[in-house]
């Protein structure tokens, strides 16, 4: 394979909407600002992503994103309050009919399941019930991995790799963005993803700084995009690939469970 071949892919997921714990300090007037700010530098940079919300058809900012012109998806924001243990396969099978079918019948296109404060859902059983496809879990604190294998499907669910928090909470993210820039590079040698995981209330609360430094992340992946070295995908669109690729190999499966 010649070097021009070679193929990085960048994945950006937001999480647009505050936990109950956030909710108090949350400023809605600065959330919606900093939605449709991020959407026009997206825009700008014809970058598309995966933004999570609690419920699509509810949520106010779901018409503006898919308005974008950028290939944005939506996705269910998953929070243990209804996704945690204890919570019951009753309750789980209610709301994620509310959320992920009652998009489908408002014309909203769902397939991805967005973890926010818990690892894991072991319902998976429910979630492909329910047509999803995708599974993102939460954010970590700590620069992309610098090699990642690459994300399992699991009963026909592929599993987004671990994202980097956008605006970290380390001092990593503070000084530069030569670290997720080098990490976008090296994903071209080792064709592998790197996720970046926008906190958007926390990007709200920042200030204007950390915006601009993710203009400039945004900036040099465009251009590792226009040299033909780097793929900017959303999550939905990264397994739809994944599980057609599966399907036309089986016999890459070795466990299928009985009809």
């Amino acid at each position: 394979m010649s070097g021009a071949s070679r193929m990085g892919t960048l994945l950006l997921s937001v999480d647009l909407e505050p936990e109950i714990q956030q909710q108090a300090d949350a400023e809605p007037e600065r959330l919606d600002h900093l939605r449709r700010r991020l959407i026009e530098l997206l825009r700008s940079h014809a970058v598309p992503a995966t933004w999570a919300v609690a419920d699509p058809v509810r949520s106010v900012a779901t018409e503006s994103i898919l308005a974008a012109t950028s290939g944005h998806e939506i996705a269910v924001l998953g929070d243990r309050a209804w996704l945690g243990p204890g919570c019951g396969r009753l309750r789980l099978e209610r709301e994620l009919a509310r959320r992920f079918d009652g998009a489908r019948k408002a014309g909203i296109p769902v397939t991805t399941l967005a973890l926010r404060n818990l690892d894991q859902v072991r319902e998976l059983d429910l979630l492909v019930d329910h047509g999803i496809t995708a599974l993102r879990g939460p954010a970590t604190g700590s620069p992309p991995a610098a090699d990642q294998p690459a994300p399992p499907i699991r009963f026909g669910i592929w599993q987004a790799p671990p994202g980097c928090q956008v605006p970290g909470r380390s001092s990593w993210w503070l000084p530069a963005t030569w670290s997720i820039c080098r990490q976008i590079k090296r994903s071209t040698l080792r064709q592998s993803i790197v996720h970046l995981h926008i906190d958007a209330p926390c990007l709200a609360a920042s200030g204007d700084h950390e915006l601009r430094m993710l203009s400039r992340v945004l900036r040099y992946a465009a251009a590792r995009r226009q040299a033909g070295h780097l793929s900017i995908r959303t999550i939905g669109q990264i397994a739809g690939a994944a599980l057609a690729e599966r399907a036309a190999s089986p016999s890459r499966s070795i466990l299928r469970p009985a009809a």
